[in-house]
């Protein structure tokens, strides 16, 4: 019946030091006279990418969008060390992101999953839920909006 309660007190003790310990992590909060210290970033452009579900030989309600992603350069972007990605969905069609002043690489992709060679026929690698990959580089510039249109080749 001791023994229980031992181990008891030290499991509450390590709950304890594991609760102290996470919140000694908490950055401390600096109130100046209730005033918000807010910097704008200069160097600051964005892009908007336009990412339609192309219309080709499978249905459009059978291929959807599964990535769009920037990276600092072509190596990073291979090698899946993306800056910014896009939380891509079916009902979205533009995606935003700001970016400081400077060259970036982008990957978008999507993928079929209609039955059969469908897919294989329409160019997607390997059939049924393979996917097809567009990239490239884009240059952003401090204060300006560029416009990408993002188109899928066989």
């Amino acid at each position: 019946m001791e023994k229980d309660k031992n181990i008891l007190r030290i499991g509450i003790i390590l709950i304890v030091a594991i609760i102290v310990g996470l919140n000694a992590c908490e950055p401390e909060i600096i109130d100046r006279d209730g005033e918000l210290e807010t910097t704008v970033e200069e160097n600051i452009g964005s892009i908007t990418f336009d990412f339609p579900i192309p219309e080709r030989n499978v249905p459009v309600d059978k291929i959807y969008r599964i990535n769009l992603s920037i990276a600092v350069d072509a190596f990073s972007l291979y090698s899946g060390y993306f800056l910014k990605s896009a939380n891509v969905s079916d009902l979205l069609r533009t995606y935003s992101f700001s970016l400081e002043d400077g060259e970036y690489y982008y990957q978008a992709g999507i993928t079929c999953s209609a039955a059969g060679d469908t897919c294989l026929w329409d160019g997607f690698p390997g059939g049924q839920w393979g996917t097809k990959w567009t990239s490239g580089k884009i240059q952003i510039i401090k204060g300006e909006m560029i416009y990408k249109n993002l188109t899928f080749n066989n």
